[in-house]
């Protein structure tokens, strides 16, 4: 049984639709090379400042 935690580290993403676009491709991406379910997928997004 396969369940990913994925942790994504984005430079000042401040919109939600982004973020939700993105958690659901790399949800897409575990499922189908894992051959896990999406409820099993964990995707943390992080934001850092550019700067850094």
């Amino acid at each position: 049984m396969h369940m990913p935690s994925v942790t994504v580290k984005i430079a000042e993403c401040d919109s939600i639709r982004l973020k939700r676009k993105l958690a659901q491709a790399v949800t897409h991406a575990l499922v189908s090379t894992l051959n896990t379910k999406p409820e099993w997928v964990t995707v943390h997004i992080e934001k850092f400042e550019s700067e850094n």
